[in-house]
């Protein structure tokens, strides 16, 4: 009987401890339970936390990203009214130069036709040529002068070398020609027709049997020696 009191007292003392031992286990399992919670908690308002960061600096830089289209937008617009500004500016300023040019050349073509033919108006310079013409007789002299000089004092050939009828289209006329474009360093077709004093086909004809034979060329409207 002291024997099975003894194992009882064992058993007791074992079931007593095995149920201490549980309850510590359950008491470490709900506070692990309630920290991991915990954790869980903190990193669940952590990522929240984080993507409300991540939002609100998504749409402040979309919004930054629209401001900056737009301030591009209106540079690129201002550089484009500056363009159009400077464009009519220079097509303003060209056609003012164009203008001023364009007196300039009608003035030059009055000293020279005064110059030239004195009184006479340009429809009795540019006459058709009649019937019978006086051929020249003597040549115009190689003068050593400056085209610029002959725009301003007109082309004067010697004496007795040009009458008031129209030259006819023989060598002396060629040579004629010939040496004024030399003395004026270069011509157009209208001052030559003014000057020597020949109709447009007369001066067309003579200028390419000149440039066919190699004694003239032509560059930007103008005829040089070669």
């Amino acid at each position: 009987m002291a024997l099975k009191n003894l194992w009882e007292q064992e058993r007791s003392q074992r079931l007593q401890v095995t149920a201490e031992r549980r309850q510590q286990v359950n008491q470490w399992k709900q506070l692990t339970q309630q920290e991991l919670q915990l954790q869980a908690d903190l990193l669940h308002q952590e990522l929240n936390s984080s993507v409300s960061s991540l939002h609100n600096n998504r749409n402040l830089q979309q919004q930054q990203f629209q401001q900056e289209i737009v301030e591009r937008q209106l540079e690129i617009l201002q550089i484009k009214t500056d363009v159009s500004q400077r464009q009519q500016e220079y097509r303003q300023q060209r056609a003012a130069k164009a203008q001023a040019l364009f007196q300039d050349l009608q003035n030059f073509r009055a000293i020279l036709h005064n110059s030239v033919w004195g009184n006479r108006t340009h429809e009795q310079a540019v006459s058709p040529p009649p019937a019978k013409t006086e051929k020249l007789v003597a040549t115009v002299p190689k003068w050593s002068i400056s085209r610029s000089s002959i725009k301003a004092t007109g082309f004067r050939p010697a004496v007795n070398t040009m009458t008031k009828k129209v030259p006819a289209l023989n060598a002396d006329t060629k040579s004629k020609v010939q040496q004024y474009i030399q003395q004026a360093e270069g011509a157009t077709l209208i001052e030559i027709e003014e000057v020597i004093g020949l109709s447009r086909v007369q001066t067309i004809d003579i200028l390419r049997s000149l440039i066919k034979q190699g004694v003239l060329e032509q560059r930007d409207r103008q005829y040089f020696i070669r």
